[in-house]
């Protein structure tokens, strides 16, 4: 009732004298006030409803996601449409199909087949006009016990047996390289629970308990990995001049902890501490400093001032010159240079819930602009530096030109006001123009944590902590440089050691050093 009644009331300010505008003015933001008091408390009075049902047993209210919006962007061409932000409209790319003919080319073959025509029903003159090859792609999923015979040999003269060695990666083993290699990835990757995959191997012969599920994916490996986890971080510290973080929740042991990304275009890493604030981000590199028997995953910041000399405490800054992160407290002051994220700064004004026609009107145009700008700022990063010198001035006053409008609606000119002050972190990009708008990087990273956390429900030990560290570390690290995480992980486990160490992959990305 009350949104159809304001937009039948005439609310141009045009005709009215100064003095009634700002009357007029007041009484609709002070309206604006109250519907978003009213929408918060009827948030919070659901929430409690919800709380309580959940307290007797019952199921509270079911989140039910609106309906898609009809596709509109072929209807609405004019000047003033708002354009598709950034993250949707990558979103609603589609990849082109690959030509059947490069598809074919993808395909690799394992074994050929000839399948000979019966000529007994067939015409005496038929003569042999080649084949026509059909491809059909299948996996075998199959066992593969072997029992290897050790020769044993006797020299009398000796006195002493010989006897033939297994192959390196087998010492010490009952499971193979493939095996342990496909449990690893299954858990990691695929973010198979443990149950599931021990039901999926006994169910195809193979005997195994879940401990040792349990050992294989938490402790039989963690040392060597955690090495290939702290030279990829070496080695990723050094390949851009900026890095992005990034921070999620996180249960261990039943105890809520944070998980923080550090990453970049070529590599990701991981740090679970038990808080969030600026002294513990600025303690999380000092893991390099420490030999990883000495480190206990989950730390106080306490522990790691009494494990760490004084002369090894360094500050983030001191690895890292621009640090790309969203506005949380925790981030700032860390580094050199500190680069805002324009997607999360355009999310707080999507945030706003303008009741008034006329503020939905000026909510709509100032988000057009925003994202305009945002456009430009990317199409600055491309030009050459010649154009960016004299683009740099002119994108600066617009700035300020966009972010000191006054539109009457006073929620919308707060968040104005609030973005023009930061403005040297959102417009780092013009002195750096290698540094990303925006920070999706680390949010695609740290979803991986996001994502695996909800399905197994964190982890019970110090050294589950540390496993899934190490390990969603390698396989982001691998997507990112285009690896296959079972081929790696089990060259490594069998220790065949053909593939190139992704720290190398990593520093063949570095930029050239200035002479």
């Amino acid at each position: 009732m009350t949104k159809n009644w304001l937009a039948d009331l005439d609310q141009d300010t045009e005709n009215l004298d100064p003095k009634s505008r700002e009357v007029l003015q007041r009484l609709l933001n002070y309206l604006e006030d109250l519907y978003s008091q009213n929408l918060e408390l009827k948030a919070d009075n659901q929430r409690l409803r919800d709380e309580i049902a959940a307290l007797k047993g019952h199921k509270g209210k079911p989140d039910i996601k609106p309906q898609a919006k009809a596709d509109t962007s072929k209807a609405d061409t004019s000047a003033e449409a708002k354009p598709e932000q950034p993250n949707s409209r990558e979103r609603k790319k589609k990849k082109p199909k690959t030509p059947p003919q490069e598809r074919r080319q993808l395909i690799h073959i394992d074994r050929e087949e000839v399948i000979k025509l019966a000529r007994s029903n067939l015409p005496s003159d038929i003569t042999h006009r080649g084949y026509r090859e059909v491809t059909i792609q299948n996996i075998i999923f199959k066992t593969d016990t072997v029992i290897y015979r050790l020769e044993r040999l006797y020299s009398p003269s000796t006195e002493k047996f010989y006897e033939a060695q297994l192959p390196q990666g087998l010492k010490g083993k009952s499971y193979g390289s493939e095996l342990e290699a496909f449990v690893l990835t299954l858990y990691y990757q695929l973010r198979v629970p443990e149950e599931k995959i021990l039901k999926l191997l006994q169910s195809q012969g193979i005997v195994i308990s879940a401990g040792k599920i349990s050992n294989l994916i938490t402790r039989q490996y963690l040392r060597e990995f955690t090495e290939e986890r702290n030279a990829i971080l070496e080695a990723g510290l050094g390949s851009t001049s900026y890095h992005q973080i990034d921070d999620t929740g996180m249960r261990v042991n039943g105890k809520n902890c944070y998980v923080f990304t550090l990453c970049n275009p070529y590599y990701s890493s991981f740090f679970t501490r038990e808080r969030k604030n600026s002294e513990t981000v600025l303690q999380m590199l000092n893991e390099l400093q420490l030999d990883p028997t000495e480190l206990a995953v989950v730390q106080s910041d306490d522990l790691v001032d009494s494990i760490l000399p004084d002369k090894k405490k360094k500050q983030l800054g001191d690895y890292i010159d621009i640090l790309v992160a969203d506005d949380a407290g925790q981030f700032h002051n860390q580094t050199n240079h500190r680069s805002l994220c324009w997607i999360h700064e355009g999310r707080h004004y999507e945030k706003l819930t303008p009741l008034v026609p006329s503020h939905q009107k000026s909510l709509a145009q100032f988000l057009s602009y925003f994202w305009i700008y945002y456009y430009q700022l990317k199409a600055y990063q491309q030009q050459s530096t010649e154009e960016q010198r004299q683009q740099k001035l002119l994108l600066e006053t617009e700035f300020d030109k966009l972010f000191s409008r006054q539109t009457g609606y006073s929620a919308l000119d707060h968040r104005i006001d609030l973005t023009k002050q930061k403005k040297p972190y959102l417009l780092l990009v013009l002195d750096f123009p290698e540094v990303p708008l925006d920070n999706n990087e680390a949010e695609r990273t740290v979803r991986e944590y996001v994502i695996k956390r909800k399905i197994s429900n964190g982890t019970r030990t110090l050294q589950g902590t540390q496993a899934w560290e190490v390990f969603l570390a390698l396989v982001d690290t691998c997507r990112k440089n285009g690896v296959n995480f079972y081929s790696y992980i089990k060259d490594r486990i069998s220790k065949s050691f053909k593939m190139p160490a992704l720290s190398t992959l990593i520093q063949q990305m570095q930029p050239p050093k200035p002479t």
